[in-house]
């Protein structure tokens, strides 16, 4: 099971005794999603199209159509980068004017356990 023995930076980075702390397993994978989602598209040196597109609408009206908007670049980023999962579920909801939560279900395709990831984006409110 090559996904236990793979080990990883921690998102955001973390320092432990002086030294970046390490992840594996479904912790990687966790911190993978949150990278993903919270990269802009086209913004990565070298990989302009690492991300996703979810930044664009972030400042849409709170209605059925941000929420589409936002469930579609989920799934479309997740299907181009993360490829040890399957999505199996996701609730979008604005729970302040200026942050979207993003709950998350996925199954890990080479252990078969399912797991969740809550995720918040934030608007920006100027100063």
């Amino acid at each position: 099971m090559a996904i236990v023995r793979t080990k990883g930076l921690s998102f955001p980075l973390q320092l432990t005794s002086g030294a970046h702390t390490l992840v594996e397993g479904v912790d990687l994978i966790k911190d993978s999603i949150k990278i993903i989602l919270s990269w802009p598209l086209y913004t990565r040196e070298y990989v302009d199209d690492f991300g996703s597109r979810i930044f664009e609408v972030l400042e849409e009206p709170n209605d059925d159509i941000l929420k589409t908007l936002i469930r579609k670049f989920t799934i479309d980023a997740l299907q181009r980068w993360e490829y040890r999962i399957e999505l199996l579920d996701f609730n979008i909801e604005r729970t302040a004017p200026e942050k979207i939560a993003v709950d998350l279900i996925f199954r890990v395709r080479e252990l078969n356990i399912e797991d969740s990831l809550s995720y918040d984006l934030y608007i920006n409110q100027g100063i």
